[in-house]
């Protein structure tokens, strides 16, 4: 077996210095309750999920994703889709956001 050998890497110029961006106290405890408050519009929108219409809308909101795409014909996808297009307002504005569709 041949022995490794170490390769070196070129020391670094004293012209390459690096700059650090450093954030200003107002700067950090804005970036904290900017993440406040999406923890507090995630715990909101769990609570909505939990209710019964949220449950409801939720179920059929996956009934009509399933029926779109086992539909047959472009009248039945134009309804189901107008159907679908309606219960997703609906859980908006109740502060559900449906998540995103796994591919």
């Amino acid at each position: 077996m041949a022995a490794k050998t170490a390769t070196k890497t070129a020391p670094a110029t004293a012209t390459e210095e690096k700059t650090r961006n450093r954030r200003t106290a107002d700067q950090i405890v804005a970036d904290l309750e900017a993440e406040i408050e999406r923890v507090k519009a995630r715990a909101a929108a769990k609570e909505a999920r939990q209710t019964d219409d949220g449950k409801a809308l939720l179920g059929a909101a996956k009934a009509l994703d399933k029926a779109i795409t086992q539909a047959d014909g472009d009248e039945a996808v134009r309804a189901l889709e107008a159907a679908r297009a309606t219960v997703g307002e609906r859980l908006i504005a109740i502060g559900v956001r449906p998540r995103a569709k796994k591919r």
